[in-house]
């Protein structure tokens, strides 16, 4: 009998083996992808989960979203969670004696091209958070990876974690899946973007406009008796804004807007374009006709005067000054040294023409190009900005990115915030307080269109070092507008 047994047994065995291949095979088999969901993951790493499950644990129960999704009990805005990894061990249960935190999700890429950036960020926030010394706020990091699908992936879980306000994200794009998202809950945004066009309707933005930078030094630069105006900007977005903002400054103080030149952003150093897009600017060709003229003109003349007069105008390369009193250069680094050099080599003189900068210009290696040397920019106090990077550094080890300060700010502002009672604590009047809130970029405040209002200083580039040239307000008191 055992000997006849063995062949069933081993048949036996051959059905369990081939029974567990099908599986396994059945369980590799990859899943049918449409072309638009293949396009969307070579576009994103982060891929949005599927939270269409029921919980058994849950069945029976009603919830205040079973209207809204198809499952009983499962928030809607949990189809937008990107899977996370798997968590090993158990949850501590819940004191119920214990008043549940105050929740503020900062939203950052902690991944992808942009995540030292957002590290730093990251750093600056938990710095505030440590600087509060309220152990009844929480802050809840949540990763976009850079990308926009995969802010809303961060947003959603940030919201169904019970976020009652969200800090960041950092880019504009992703700003654009986060709002309707927090919208839907009540829930404010204050992000670290500069793009103005994202603001209102609960988004505030943080970020150092450039419109903001523009307005202080042109107003600045009106008050010391600059009329007249000229702007040499790139063809990107960011000269657009620049523009736009000049000219809406024109038009409040009456200056007058004399030229605008706008060249390829994507111009090689070096690029022989360049120097003719200088040449427009300074009008160079007829200035050099003016020239020939007046030297013609001069040189019938015979006495020792005008003889002298003509030997001066020998030596230079053009005559007569340019239209405009002072350049506005958004620009920074390498390409703005080379701009300057040029400026200058075709007789745009910095020293009667003043030039004006935005914050780009907030670089102590603009000391060594003497043709920017004495030009004018609008920045944060370049004091509180050295006390930030110190403590940052004292706490880190590194020096972080420059709008790490930003996130400080705005950790700090969500902490004063979250003393106030549930009712009123992150809303849109106890964000757009007229008296503002001060932090290490200076003073600031949220108007109802959602852009920051700030107290900047004008600096100038000085031969060393840049100098403050006048100091940012302490208030927003009508004085000192």
């Amino acid at each position: 009998m055992a000997a006849s047994s063995k062949p069933g047994r081993n048949f036996f065995r051959l059905i369990c083996l081939a029974g567990v291949t099908l599986l396994f095979l059945s369980a590799c088999q990859p899943a049918n992808i449409s072309e638009t969901e293949q396009t969307d993951i070579a576009k994103d790493s982060t891929k949005s989960g599927d939270a269409d499950s029921k919980d058994d644990a849950l069945a029976g129960q009603t919830s205040p979203f079973d209207d809204m999704s198809g499952t009983p009990g499962v928030d809607p805005l949990s189809r937008l969670i990107a899977p996370a990894p798997p968590v090993v061990g158990l949850r501590a249960p819940k004191d119920p004696a214990k008043p549940e935190p105050v929740k503020i999700a900062i939203l950052l890429p902690l991944s992808g091209q942009a995540a030292a950036v957002g590290q730093d960020l990251l750093n600056a926030a938990n710095m505030a958070l440590f600087d509060l010394g309220n152990p009844g706020v929480q802050l809840m990091p949540f990763d976009t990876a850079g990308t926009p699908r995969g802010a809303e992936s961060a947003a959603a879980e940030a919201l169904v974690a019970g976020a009652e306000l969200i800090l960041g994200p950092l880019f504009s794009s992703s700003v654009g899946t986060v709002k309707p998202l927090a919208r839907e809950r009540g829930v404010n945004v204050i992000t670290f973007s500069t793009d103005t066009t994202v603001a209102g309707e609960g988004v505030y933005v943080m970020g150092l406009t450039v419109g903001q930078q523009i307005q202080r030094a042109m107003e600045f630069a009106y008050r010391q008796g600059l009329l007249k105006f000229a702007v040499l900007a790139p063809q990107s977005a960011y000269g657009d804004a620049v523009i736009n903002n000049v000219t809406q400054t024109s038009d409040a103080l009456n200056l007058v807007l004399e030229r605008t030149v706008r060249y390829p952003a994507n111009l090689p150093p070096g690029s022989p374009e360049l120097h003719e897009y200088a040449k427009i600017l300074g009008d160079y060709a007829r200035r050099q006709r003016d020239l020939a003229r007046e030297i013609a003109i001069n040189k019938e003349k015979t006495d020792d005067e005008s003889k002298a007069y003509v030997r001066r105008l020998q030596r230079l390369d053009t005559f007569g000054d340019v239209p405009f009193e002072a350049l506005i250069i958004p620009e920074g680094g390498a390409r703005l040294k080379e701009l300057a050099s040029l400026l200058s080599y075709y007789d745009i003189d910095p020293e009667i023409v003043q030039f004006i900068g935005t914050g780009l210009w907030e670089d102590p290696s603009l000391s060594a190009e003497p043709a920017l040397v004495g030009g004018w920019f609008s920045a944060p106090s370049p004091q509180k900005a050295a006390g930030f990077r110190s403590r940052f550094a004292s706490v880190y080890g590194y020096q972080p990115a420059r709008i790490a300060s930003l996130a400080y700010d705005a950790m700090a502002l969500a902490g004063i915030m979250a003393q106030q009672p549930p009712e009123s604590r992150f809303t849109r009047d106890a964000i757009e307080n007229p008296d503002g809130f001060t932090g290490y970029d200076g003073i600031f405040r949220f108007p109802e269109n959602g852009v920051a209002e700030r107290g900047l200083a004008v600096l100038e580039v000085g031969p060393k070092q840049q100098m403050v040239l006048e100091p940012a307000p302490e208030s927003f008191a009508p004085a000192l507008n």
